[in-house]
């Protein structure tokens, strides 16, 4: 059932059992304060992970041939005669591989690395504190406030069979001038070549993305309680959660000699998003002062961003909701 479904539901609940309402006996519900502590459970929390790309190598629009994050393949003078050219560049020594036989240079692209992640449940705990301004019969209203904490984490691997990354290696046979080079659009004797005709190197990521939240929301609630024992609860207003997320990310490809080239970029931050949300709860008298309580919580929230390189993980909380239980203290 969809949140929104519940809450109308429940509000269907306390429309209909309004008039037994106002006269229950609620002498079990005389304190103006609550303290609750529960688990929490969040659901609809989801990771993206996608490259950004980047400006080619070099940023030069009067470049004609094949362009690269790492490096370029042009044409040169002699209409790459051969099919070699005089006119390329690359930009780290590690790209030469296989002993000097090819140059890798690395596509610019953007887009999703597969599709959303969603590990739900994701598990966490809440303090929470209610206090009574006003009742009207036997309708109670105040100010909640709630501190909270979640734990998050999100893996994808990105397989090369995907065709998402992939890198090109070019035909060398010697060793390149000293990185970062940009070679002369006019070939000559002496002018350092490289073979124009790439072979397709599929790449995998792996995306790795561990966060905490920590929540905090406040807002007004409604009491109705529904005789002696049972206690329903509507609540609303703003949210606010600290994102300190950690975001890795590895790609790999495998030369054409066969050899497994890894790369690692690393990002971490922490970062606040704003939103608001809404909930309903029920509460259980136990004793005087001892409740148990189950409710459930809608909270749309802005997304989460981290970039490590030119790769970057998302969360969107934009649909996320939970469900919690606990114990309250009323006094």
């Amino acid at each position: 059932m969809k949140f929104k479904e519940l809450i109308l539901s429940a509000a269907g609940t306390v429309l209909s059992g309004g008039g037994a309402c106002l006269h229950a006996d609620d002498s079990l519900w005389t304190s103006h304060d609550r303290l609750g502590l529960g688990y929490q459970m969040g659901f609809n929390i989801s990771a993206k992970f996608q490259t950004s790309g980047s400006t080619p190598f070099p940023n030069n629009p009067s470049v004609t041939g094949l362009s690269y994050q790492d490096g370029f393949v042009g044409t040169d003078n002699t209409g790459n005669a051969g099919g070699l050219t005089s006119y390329w560049g690359y930009q780290n020594a590690n790209q030469a591989v296989d002993n000097n036989n090819y140059l890798v240079m690395r596509s610019v692209n953007s887009g999703a690395l597969g599709s959303s992640v969603d590990d739900a449940p994701y598990h966490g705990f809440e303090l929470s504190y209610n206090h009574e301004f006003a009742r009207y019969e036997c309708v109670r209203w105040g100010m909640e406030s709630a501190l909270g904490w979640t734990d998050f984490s999100a893996r994808q691997l990105t397989a090369p069979t995907s065709g998402l990354l992939s890198m090109d290696a070019f035909p060398l046979g010697y060793n390149p001038p000293q990185a970062p080079f940009t070679g002369t659009p006019n070939a000559g004797p002496f002018t350092p070549l490289l073979g124009t005709t790439p072979t397709r190197l599929p790449a995998t990521v792996l995306s790795r993305l561990e966060a905490s939240l920590y929540g905090f929301r406040l807002g007004p609630y409604l009491d109705v309680p529904l005789g002696r024992r049972v206690l329903l609860s509507f609540s609303a207003g703003l949210a606010v959660a600290i994102v300190d997320g950690e975001y890795v990310a590895t790609e790999s490809y495998t030369t054409p000699g066969g050899m497994t080239v890894a790369a690692t970029d690393r990002a971490s931050e922490a970062n606040p998003v704003l939103g608001g949300y809404v909930g309903v709860q029920t509460s259980l008298k136990l004793r005087e002062h001892l409740n148990v309580f189950t409710g459930l919580r809608y909270q749309g929230s802005d997304t989460y961003r981290l970039s490590a390189g030119d790769k970057e993980a998302r969360i969107d909380f934009s649909g996320a909701f939970s469900w919690s239980c606990g114990l309250s203290f009323s006094f």
